[in-house]
């Protein structure tokens, strides 16, 4: 387990670099979020994804992922005008949509479903690792299934380093706020619903255009 030392809001472009290297070759990365820290893998490599599930002792069930635009979430997903909207308002933050996928990604991501949950994460680092990639990463908690979330980089060091299968780099950027979990928002059905509420309260609508110029009279 390689441990490197990485600023929160201004991440060293070595550090992002080493993580580039290890996502490419099929690795785990710890790394903090804006609710804790996460475990990432390329999303799109079947047998990476298949190391989270061992590595957190978990039944598996679909996985979160971050992008680093809207434009990247439509590379995947589907985002209609109502979609859109969501995701200018609410992106960076925590919230975490369910949208429509748009190409087929490993089964052990999704389970098979035609859906995708979809975040970008409010700190540096998350999205500089997934602007290296160029594709999205895993967002899952760095932890074993059933335990609580962690807030710091030496947390996550102790938390794995007397199992067998651990991160291959941890990017220890310290103490991180002990915020709640996202709320996720499923937009794949209609009309929206919220599956977990979180720090950020959604509205399940938006007023119609016609509604807002009247309101602004």
């Amino acid at each position: 387990m390689e441990i490197i030392t990485i600023s929160l809001n201004r991440p060293q472009a070595g550090a992002i670099k080493r993580a580039l290297d290890v996502l490419m070759a099929g690795g785990v990365v710890a790394y903090p979020t804006d609710t804790a820290y996460g475990l990432a893998v390329d999303a799109t490599n079947e047998e990476a994804i298949g190391k989270i599930f061992v590595m957190k002792k978990r039944a598996q069930k679909p996985l979160p992922v971050i992008v680093d635009s809207d434009r990247m979430a439509r590379r995947y997903a589907m985002v209609d005008d109502q979609a859109a909207k969501y995701l200018t308002k609410y992106w960076p933050g925590p919230v975490t949509f369910v949208l429509p996928c748009r190409q087929a990604l490993p089964t052990s991501l999704t389970l098979g479903l035609q859906t995708l949950a979809m975040r970008m994460v409010d700190v540096p680092i998350a999205r500089a690792i997934v602007r290296s990639l160029g594709k999205p990463i895993t967002c899952t908690s760095a932890n074993l299934s059933g335990k609580g979330v962690l807030y710091s980089g030496q947390e996550v060091v102790r938390h794995f380093q007397q199992h067998t299968v651990q991160p291959d780099l941890v990017l220890d950027a310290g103490d991180i706020p002990e915020n709640p979990p996202t709320t996720i928002v499923d937009l794949s059905v209609s009309p929206p619903v919220i599956l977990r509420q979180g720090s950020v309260r959604v509205p399940l609508h938006f007023p119609a255009a016609s509604a807002v110029r009247k309101a602004k009279r």
